[in-house]
């Protein structure tokens, strides 16, 4: 989750600091790119990393002027109570997002997936992306072979090949 904050961060950085790239922390203070993202829905979890992180819905200026909803003052007993509650059914939510989240990725990789299988006595090319120093990577073979396979354990590993 990390990792996609800091690509969304840097797209926003990217369209906002144009000239002064220097001074790309300020704009981070000054904008409410921040606050927007932490209280949008987003699509992998279906809640806010707001929600997510602290259990409640941020406070949004709008909310300054329109007031505390009078359903929201409560003992702190039934607070406890609900934030237990808010914290197991959000937790499940989560998990069960993620779980789905990373289902539509293995099957968009499954999709683009070639699954090529050699069979005993083909003949195969060794992928061996080593450059050697002082030559022009670009320049040099990036295959080995051919190779005869003689042996093959699975879909990957080949043993007992022969150069051809």
């Amino acid at each position: 989750m990390v990792e996609l904050f800091n690509q969304t961060l840097e797209k926003y950085l990217a369209k906002v600091v144009e000239k002064r790239q220097r001074e790309w922390d300020r704009h981070i203070k000054k904008q409410p790119f921040l606050l927007s993202y932490r209280s949008a829905v987003h699509d992998s979890t279906s809640v806010t990393p707001a929600f997510t992180n602290f259990w409640r819905e941020l406070r949004l200026p709008a909310d300054l002027i329109t007031g505390i909803p009078p359903d929201v003052l409560r003992s702190i007993t039934d607070y406890a109570n609900d934030l237990r509650n808010k914290m197991n059914d959000i937790y499940e939510h989560v998990r069960q997002s993620g779980q789905q989240t990373s289902e539509k990725v293995k099957t968009r990789y499954d999709r683009k997936m070639n699954n090529i299988g050699f069979d005993e006595d083909s003949l195969v090319w060794l992928h061996n992306p080593v450059h050697s120093k002082g030559k022009s990577p670009k320049l040099q073979a990036k295959w080995n072979g051919p190779y005869r396979n003689v042996t093959r354990i699975n879909d990957v590993i080949l043993s007992n090949t022969e150069r051809c």
